[in-house]
């Protein structure tokens, strides 16, 4: 095999892949990125075996062919290299050879035929859904799965195509994002889906802002064509909890807020909320909001929030990340907090239909 391509280029089709490798110890093939030539690009695959990402780069083709080179050797060795053409020949014993300017490089590789093999594509329900909703969407849900192995389900995303709309929902039993968009799709295509976490990290660092994304789910796989990169994933198996169940049916108080003081008042009383306890409390009067942290032994810090509301006193603690998460994940200038009382969960809305369920922690 025989190529030339622009340094820029093979780095940035490099970029969208090395991250997708498996760990040390596993098939050292799998450490490697698949090149393989068509008549006027190259397609550049990684895989780990649970997923699997595949993007194509322009350039001028000689020799056709396809081999395996260490991916991390080959992408350090583009970031180093010159810009202006890169020459690249392999030999029959799978021995790259790379002109970049002034540079050499000799690169090692395996066979293409020991590659995995990516998923048969066939019959699948698909969407069209563009890149950008499903990017806002992941970036308001996704902090909110977990993060605890031994709860493997609620590590992923929940991706609900039903009744016309997209419902993205994550939650790790103390805390649940959801939010949705409206979507056309066929009746026979409602369906449930869990992206891996694995899956949603790698669609967040390729996702762009223009464009469509063409979702294809067949069996337990999925399919993310993004107009260059083609992401394929394995699906979780389980069934996703009944999210629903803990979102609160009313609540009596309904409090607004400045979303930007709240999170700058949260932010600097945390400072004090380091130790084991992690928490804040919020104290809702009437048209004041009080946000105090202490660390035992050591200090406090309050500050204060002006707000709208009327009602009577209540004081709640919650664990100061798990309410700037969300803040700093929506873009409106108010937010509404909906609450009952300090000990069961608030809700935190915006005008986009998104929600944030919150339990509280135990004021001693």
């Amino acid at each position: 095999m025989k190529f030339k391509v622009i340094r820029s280029k093979f780095l940035d089709g490099l970029k969208s892949v090395q991250n997708i490798v498996a760990g040390k110890g596993s098939l050292p093939i799998l450490q490697n990125v698949m090149i393989e030539s068509g008549e006027r690009s190259i397609k550049l695959t990684t895989t780990d075996l649970d997923i699997s990402i595949k993007a194509e780069v322009e350039c001028e083709v000689s020799e056709a062919g396809a081999t395996t080179l260490p991916v991390k050797l080959l992408f350090v060795s583009m970031t180093k290299a010159a810009e202006g053409e890169i020459e690249v020949e392999v030999d029959p014993q799978e021995r790259a050879s790379i002109r970049a300017g002034s540079a050499r490089f000799k690169l090692q590789g395996m066979p293409a035929a020991e590659f995995p093999q990516l998923p048969e594509e066939g019959d699948a329900y698909s969407y069209t859904v563009p890149q950008a909703t499903i990017k806002e969407m992941l970036r308001k849900t996704s902090y909110a799965a977990s993060q605890d192995d031994t709860r493997r389900m609620l590590k992923g995303v929940l991706m609900s195509f039903k009744d016309e709309k997209l419902t993205m929902v994550a939650t790790d039993g103390r805390r649940l994002a959801l939010v949705e968009k409206e979507l056309e799709f066929p009746k026979a295509s409602e369906r449930d889906i869990v992206l891996p976490s694995k899956a949603v990290a790698e669609l967040q660092r390729s996702l762009g802002n223009d464009g469509d994304a063409m979702i294809m789910v067949k069996k337990s796989q999925i399919c993310f064509n993004l107009s260059g990169v083609i992401i394929y994933s394995k699906l979780m198996d389980d069934t996703y909890p009944n999210y629903r169940q803990v979102i609160p049916a009313s609540c009596s108080e309904h409090i607004v807020v400045d979303r930007q003081l709240l999170l700058d008042a949260l932010e600097r009383a945390s400072v004090m909320s380091m130790d084991d306890s992690h928490s804040s409390k919020l104290i809702f009067e009437s048209n004041t909001l009080t946000v105090t942290s202490a660390a035992n032994d050591i200090g406090e810090a309050k500050d204060e929030v002006p707000i709208k509301y009327a009602g009577e006193k209540i004081e709640t603690m919650f664990n100061p990340t798990y309410v700037m998460d969300p803040l700093k994940a929506i873009d409106d200038d108010e937010i509404t907090i909906d609450i009952n009382d300090g000990h069961t969960p608030a809700v935190i809305k915006c005008s986009v239909p998104f929600l944030y369920v919150l339990m509280p922690l135990r004021i001693n």
